[in-house]
């Protein structure tokens, strides 16, 4: 039969070269709440094991009482990690004073008033299953934390630990000879691999836990800085960085399927007076009201940006000129019906509009938005609030809409 004080030198062993590497780390490295309490849960459990090991030349104050209170006090600071990992304020000082108190009575009296050591292990394994329940409830509701695996070994271990105890119970309930940690039986040998392993698992999943909340943290932080290098901060809207590497890649599928692909690019006719006469609090108004209307009115596969100023684009997959035209149209008027208050000004809204279609001899984005743009160029000379493309028929279709809504 296996030497269980020679499976607790192992044990010891191993939780102390655990609890130092995690100390390191923990002085070391980038951690975060409750990594620390980790790490000490490990070198309390460290010396649980020794009094455990060494309780046949130990007082029985100090085996007993003092390492199951320290059995007790391991897990609490585990408990109180995954408390500070996992965002969780509620206080339980006073709780953790109370139970090791209690705890504390209730070893005493069934040791020196009634030496009971079935009684010790029933208290003690109520409270390390409730203590283990905790941990195993509290790892998986932290709302901080983006992986779900880890979580769960950690709370299985748990668990699995605790119907180990339940059945201990039972065992030392049914035979008397079993009643002793350091009995070789078959319970106490499985208890004690059990914790073993199962205090190995958690250590790893913990240094887990922590290098994932890292990775998580610098993938979100990566993703904010690309936001505010691929983002317009008034509008929300793609900026011009975004919208030359989003058109050029439609570009290239749109080649490769033989689609068409047109864009719009317009500006908000006399912006600058606008600016000059209301300020500049109430153009950026307009410009984020605008954008507002124009996300409305264009679909999910559609891309919208800002160039700059007052000047806009949008980029249409899966549609040709005559589509961009009669979106375009629709844009125009919809823009029309953007008014803004101003003291006792009302400012009205018209865009003009310059549309294009790729072609064989745009080699990048920057091809396709020059015609856009030379078209608008076009709109903004021919009286505003038009919208011009490269088709005449267009243009004067255009013009005619525009009679017809100004009578």
């Amino acid at each position: 039969m296996i030497d269980l004080q020679t499976l607790f030198i192992m044990t010891i062993s191993v939780h102390f070269v655990i609890a130092i590497s995690m100390l390191i780390y923990w002085k070391t490295q980038k951690t975060y709440p409750g990594f620390g309490y980790w790490a000490m849960s490990n070198v309390v459990a460290a010396a649980l094991y020794v009094l455990t090991a060494a309780r046949p030349i130990l007082p029985v104050f100090v085996s007993i009482i003092v390492g199951n209170i320290a059995a007790i006090l391991a897990i609490m600071i585990r408990y109180e990690g995954v408390r500070a990992f996992t965002g969780q304020t509620v206080a339980t000082k006073k709780r953790n004073i109370v139970s090791l108190l209690s705890i504390f009575i209730i070893l005493v009296y069934f040791t020196y008033v009634d030496d009971n050591p079935l009684m010790r292990l029933f208290f003690l394994t109520i409270w390390l299953i409730y203590y283990g329940g905790c941990i195993a409830i509290g790892i998986l509701k932290g709302g901080t934390i983006s992986h779900k695996l880890t979580p769960w070994i950690i709370s299985i271990s748990h668990v699995f630990c605790g119907i180990v105890l339940v059945f201990r119970n039972i065992v030392w309930f049914l035979d008397p000879s079993a009643r002793n940690a350091l009995q070789p039986v078959f319970i106490n040998i499985m208890l004690a691999f059990t914790e073993h392993i199962m205090d190995v698992i958690v250590a790893m999943a913990f240094l887990m836990l922590n290098s994932q909340r890292l990775a998580q943290e610098l993938f979100e932080s990566q993703k904010e800085l690309e936001d505010l290098a691929t983002t317009d901060p008034l509008t929300g809207i793609s900026n011009r960085l975004k919208l030359n590497e989003l058109g050029n890649n439609e570009m290239i599928r749109s080649r490769r399927l033989n689609h068409p692909f047109s864009v719009i690019v317009f500006d908000i006719d006399h912006f600058k007076e606008v600016n000059d006469t209301c300020g500049h609090p109430i153009g950026d108004k307009l410009l984020v009201e605008l954008t507002q209307k124009i996300k409305a009115e264009i679909r999910d596969i559609d891309f919208f940006g800002r160039l700059g100023g007052d000047e806009f684009v949008l980029l249409f997959p899966e549609t040709s000129i005559q589509k961009c035209h009669a979106v375009a149209e629709r844009l125009r008027q919809v823009t029309n019906d953007v008014a803004l208050q101003f003291e006792d000004i009302t400012v009205h809204v018209s865009i003009s509009l310059g549309i294009a279609e790729m072609t064989l001899e745009d080699s990048t984005i920057e091809d396709l938005l020059k015609r856009a743009d030379e078209n608008l160029y076009k709109a903004k000379h021919s009286g505003r609030n038009i919208t011009f493309g490269k088709d005449d028929s267009l243009e004067l279709l255009s013009k005619i809409s525009k009679e017809k809504l100004e009578n």
